[in-house]
């Protein structure tokens, strides 16, 4: 190891170094306030196999041709967790850090009228697509979340699901809504004049980005949502519908099915053109045993319909294994096989990936 390489890992250590006290310090001051805390603790490691195809010019530089195919195995940690809830009276409180990116992920506060109704402020995953940050990254059915919630968070400008805004969350009758005003770009921590978006050279303005949804549950196996942001040119330009519809019994036991559609349509009004994206997700799932559950899906998104040739997609295959029906979660074992499809030629490079994902949830 050179002297960068060191300079570089101390620096990353003391980074999650400090994070990891704050988050300490965090958790004095809740007990001093004489709240009611409690601790969440996430850590998913993970090792890969990955086949990747070498395209190199032929001779005359014409056209790309397959050189080598070259496969690759390594492991790490997806995500290492840190997580701390408060309650006091009609506030709740909830912060949550990633050791493994040095990142700080959530900050919220809630504060809450009554059983149906509450107002959250803090950076939050707030109104957007099921298949995004709502779905815990405990929960999540294959080795990633799907390409629809993410090309759809990147579209809007949050890149980790996230961001810095207001909302009022609610229950009427049989329906869940959110009303949320954002500052649009999630890296924007926004102060009080001359700050602009990473998406406008305008000022951003009195008018927040928003975003609104509503959601229900129809008898006790199936839930339905859909979500609509609104464009604004002063910080993210950019529209978004998704929607989602997930059956799964109550009595989600051995030979049990469970499925799952996404769906996300983009629209940046940036340019003269809108250039309009779409996407869409399938999933199916079968409790083989109480602790084994195999999974398949399809998931695919189209950068820009008015364009050819530029769709990818995946095809997935699963096995989950939990030794301890009863909390899921908390250990839980998957082996994944995604296989990469795109329109265009010579793509994707690595077509086949297969993961094995050890999940430990402590709560």
């Amino acid at each position: 190891m050179n002297l960068s390489e060191h300079s570089k890992g101390l620096s990353n250590l003391r980074k999650v170094s400090i994070l990891i006290s704050v988050f300490c310090l965090s958790l004095g001051l809740v007990k001093t306030l004489s709240a009611q805390p409690t601790f969440q603790f996430t850590i998913q490691s993970w090792a890969t196999y990955t086949s990747y195809d070498k395209y190199e010019f032929n001779s005359d530089s014409s056209a790309l041709v397959l050189d080598e195919t070259t496969t690759q195995l390594g492991a790490g940690i997806r995500r290492a967790r840190l997580r701390g809830k408060m309650t006091k009276g009609n506030v709740d409180a909830f912060v949550q850090f990633d050791a493994a990116t040095a990142t700080m992920m959530d900050a919220q506060i809630d504060y809450n009228f009554n059983d149906n109704m509450k107002v959250r402020l803090g950076r939050f995953v707030g109104a957007g697509s099921q298949a995004g940050g709502i779905t815990s990254h405990t929960a999540i059915d294959f080795a990633e979340r799907s390409i629809v919630g993410r090309k759809w968070s990147s579209a809007v400008g949050r890149p980790d699901y996230r961001t810095l805004g207001m909302a009022v969350i609610g229950k009427f009758n049989r329906f869940n809504y959110q009303v949320m005003a954002q500052n649009g770009d999630a890296n924007l921590n926004l102060i009080p004049y001359g700050t602009k978006s990473s998406n406008s050279d305008e000022d951003t303005g009195a008018i927040p980005q928003l975003d609104f949804a509503i959601s229900s549950k129809i008898g006790s196996a199936m839930n339905v949502g859909l979500h609509y942001g609104l464009p604004n040119e002063d910080r993210i330009n950019v529209s978004s519908a998704t929607g989602f519809f997930y059956f799964k019994p109550s009595d989600y036991t051995k030979g049990a099915f469970r499925s799952k559609v996404d769906f996300a349509r983009v629209v940046n009004h940036a340019n003269a053109d809108d250039e309009v994206s779409l996407g869409w997700g399938l999933g199916g799932f079968f409790m083989l045993s109480e602790k084994i559950e195999l999974g398949a899906g399809y998931q695919t998104w189209d950068k820009n319909v008015d364009v050819d040739k530029d769709a990818f997609g995946n095809i997935l295959l699963a096995a989950s294994y939990s030794p301890d029906p009863d909390h899921w979660k908390d250990s839980l074992f998957k082996l994944v096989a995604t296989f990469k499809t795109a329109e265009a030629d010579n793509e994707p490079l690595d077509p086949l990936v297969i993961h094995l994902v050890w999940q430990a949830y402590m709560h």
